[in-house]
């Protein structure tokens, strides 16, 4: 019997993804390069950098994640611990006085008995049921690790996110404010112009249009800007309050490199892909478990202990005794119970492995269309930076022409809405170019294994383990 178990837990199906990884990125060529872990170190940023390390290890949704991580390895060893033998004590006293003294009258004796003993009971796991329920646990707890990991990456690139979102808004408020100056000294030069017949009460009308509008572009980036501090301030454990000591570095941020690595490497490196594949060998420990409900279980226990008892205030002294039991069970019918658990986990099996090979193929796009994204920034980000230099040159040609009276007002307003226009969408390309550089590292899924006790982080990224 133990044999044609042995032998039919074997044949339970094990599921394996089939999704074909390709050898190198579309978006990119071939590179043996992989991406830097401390990928935050490349930026040049000593305040960005401070910020996602205190983020790491401060931030409250990577503690709770932490705590989810304790939870899953106790039910591991829960479930470990019905593999080994469970023993316990007990002990008791009774007393049973009928107050009559021992007398003839006595009908019921006077009882005092006291006892104890150890008990010990265990079943001996024929079908590898208990085996494989520990196999998932196990497989349950990895997933909480990869998912806490995971959960500390998306911690890390949303400081990043918004660092770049505040230091952005920051240039684009120091742009816009520069250029509201210039519009106010247009408008004060062409009010003194026209108190002297040079200038129309419609060009002071344009004039002061084009300032205020200059003016209304400086509250919503002063919105974005703070709201960027608060949002910082809260993932890296502070308070919102505390935002306003937040100040962003001085330097001038360098975009890195892309560096994607090989796709292969994809599946050990982001935590989610490394979640998924926990969980699916939890669902294979699962559907094994569910098999093993058809075949027999052993059930053995044992009761070793000793009791003393005075009747009548006559010690009859101590008396030993021990019981030892041995059961077989095994189901016959139960209305289709057995079948129906078999039928769950076969679906579980089945789903968990779908879930695997979507988050691949979706972990592909996602770095497919980050490279994509950088690229394609990366050359609006230098046109629009010729653009700015042409923008500013004609704008200091338009400003000297109206100075000697050579043009009218209109080509400087021109000149002027031009270079506002093109100096933001300069600013915002190059923000732009941070971010996609951010959702690239994100989307690459390293930097988590810089936070890892020693010795761990080599095996938390180690290949997937196989589901034969």
């Amino acid at each position: 019997m133990s044999l044609a178990v042995a032998l039919t837990g074997c044949s339970t199906p094990a599921l394996n993804s089939t999704v074909k990884v390709p050898v190198e990125y579309a978006a990119a060529p071939t590179d043996k390069v992989e991406p830097e872990v401390a990928w935050w170190e490349k930026y040049g940023d000593p305040v960005l950098s401070d910020l996602v390390r205190r983020a790491a290890r401060e931030n409250r949704n990577v503690k709770i994640a932490a705590e989810r991580v304790r939870a899953a390895r106790a039910g591991e060893t829960i479930s470990r611990s019905w593999l080994l033998p469970s023993i316990g004590a007990t002990g008791g006293a009774v007393r049973y006085d009928t107050g009559y003294g021992g007398g003839a009258k006595l009908a019921v004796p006077d009882v005092k008995a006291v006892g104890g003993g150890l008990n010990v009971s265990w079943e001996a796991d024929l079908s590898g049921r208990l085996r494989a329920g520990a196999s998932a646990a196990a497989a349950d707890a990895m997933a909480a690790e990869h998912t806490a990991r995971g959960v500390r990456l998306l911690v890390m690139t949303d400081v990043a996110s918004n660092y770049f979102t505040l230091v952005g808004a920051l240039r684009q408020l120091e742009a816009v404010r520069e250029i509201a100056a210039a519009h106010d000294e247009t408008l004060r030069l062409v009010t003194a112009r026209q108190r002297v017949g040079l200038a129309t009460s419609f060009d002071v009308e344009r004039a002061q249009t084009e300032a205020a509008r200059a003016h209304a572009a400086i509250p919503p980036l002063e919105t974005l800007a703070a709201v960027s501090r608060h949002r910082v301030a809260v993932l890296i454990g502070d308070q919102a309050f505390s935002a306003g000591t937040l100040t962003p570095w001085s330097g001038e941020v360098a975009v890195p490199a892309a560096e994607a690595g090989q796709p292969a490497t994809l599946l050990q490196r982001r935590p989610d892909l490394l979640a998924l594949n926990a969980q699916l060998d939890a669902a294979n420990a699962r559907r094994r478990q569910a098999k093993a409900e058809w075949f027999p279980r052993l059930f053995v226990g044992a009761l070793f202990g000793s009791q003393s008892v005075d009747l009548n205030a006559i010690d009859l002294g101590a008396t030993r005794f021990s019981l030892a039991t041995g059961l077989l069970a095994m189901p016959i019918f139960n209305a289709g119970r057995t079948q129906a658990i078999n039928d769950i986990a076969a679906a579980g099996q089945s789903e968990a492995l779908l879930r695997y090979e979507d988050g691949i193929v979706r972990a592909l796009e996602d770095v497919e269309n980050a490279l994509v994204a950088l690229k394609d920034e990366g050359q609006r980000a230098e046109s629009l930076q010729t653009a700015a230099k042409s923008a500013d040159a004609a704008l200091g040609r338009a400003q000297s022409l109206y100075n000697r009276g050579q043009i009218d007002l209109l080509p400087l307003l021109d000149a002027q809405r031009t270079r506002l226009t093109v100096r933001l969408n300069s600013n915002d390309s190059n923000t732009q170019l941070l971010l996609n550089s951010v959702q690239l590292y994100k989307a690459l899924g390293g930097g988590w294994q810089v936070f890892e006790p020693a010795g761990q982080s080599a095996t938390a990224g180690a290949a997937p383990a196989s589901h034969s």
